[in-house]
């Protein structure tokens, strides 16, 4: 049983789809399905004119259950090193997109199929989703960068209680600790991302991108440290076409009005 990472282009969206070889199992990840989802990501980051990303899952009860047994069998102290590495590095390279990243999460989205989501920017779900971060049952640790992006969704006390005791939560438990942006039936989370997609296509991919960047970097600790990189996102801003377009036109409806 393989999952595979599958991208498609729809007008300026791309679109990865995790997908089993024997539907009806829950996807899970390997090194295969790591290098996958890295080789997407280098082509969507050389692709022009894109919008946004959407992550989903070909399966309407499953998102992604972590790794794949055959791969935890293979795991042992030696081992787990270079695991947690390829993970950190993939999951950071989708991070690291410079535009939105959205997960659509339908069923089980546990470890590292929830480390996965949360390398997205937004996680929106339907109301089956389940989340979860139940490593430690099996002794083991979120190592994914699970224990970064966990906390910074959804605060140090909520984090804590999920990582100790493998608590699993509903998609309107997730939407209002702000792990998933919005939670509701399959149809109102089309409705939502259609409405984000609307709103994200009115704004300068420029911009968007900046702010995503100043926003995720963690090398910001203070306000100082963030007045710098608006600074110098200001200037990259300014200094392209589109930009200025964008003023000029705004100026120019101001005297209209």
């Amino acid at each position: 049983m393989q999952t595979h990472f599958l991208l498609e282009f729809d007008d300026d969206l791309a679109i990865l789809t995790l997908a089993l070889d024997e539907p009806g199992k829950p996807p899970t990840l390997d090194y295969a399905a790591l290098d996958e989802l890295e080789a997407h990501i280098a082509t969507i980051r050389a692709a022009e004119n894109l919008r946004a990303v959407i992550l989903r899952s070909a399966s309407e009860k499953y998102f992604c259950v972590g790794a794949n047994i055959n791969a935890l069998k293979t795991l042992d102290a030696k081992a787990i090193v270079p695991w947690v590495e390829r993970g950190h590095a993939v999951f950071n390279a989708l991070a690291a997109l410079p535009l939105p990243v959205i997960a659509r999460v339908e069923g089980f989205c546990l470890g590292g199929g929830l480390e996965l989501a949360m390398a997205c920017d937004l996680i929106v779900a339907s109301r089956a989703a389940r989340f979860g971060q139940p490593e430690a049952v099996l002794g083991v640790i979120a190592g994914w960068g699970g224990t970064w992006r966990l906390p910074r969704r959804v605060g140090i006390g909520r984090a804590k209680e999920m990582f100790f005791t493998g608590k699993v939560i509903t998609a309107d438990e997730a939407a209002a600790s702000g792990l998933a942006s919005f939670a509701g039936e399959p149809s109102e989370v089309d409705a939502y991302l259609a409405a984000f997609l609307e709103g994200l296509r009115r704004c300068s991919p420029l911009a968007v991108g900046q702010m995503k960047a100043i926003v995720d970097r963690s090398d910001i600790r203070t306000l100082e440290e963030a007045c710098r990189a608006e600074a110098e996102a200001s200037c990259a801003c300014m200094a392209s076409a589109d930009t200025r377009a964008r003023v000029a036109e705004y100026l120019e409806s101001r005297k209209r009005r």
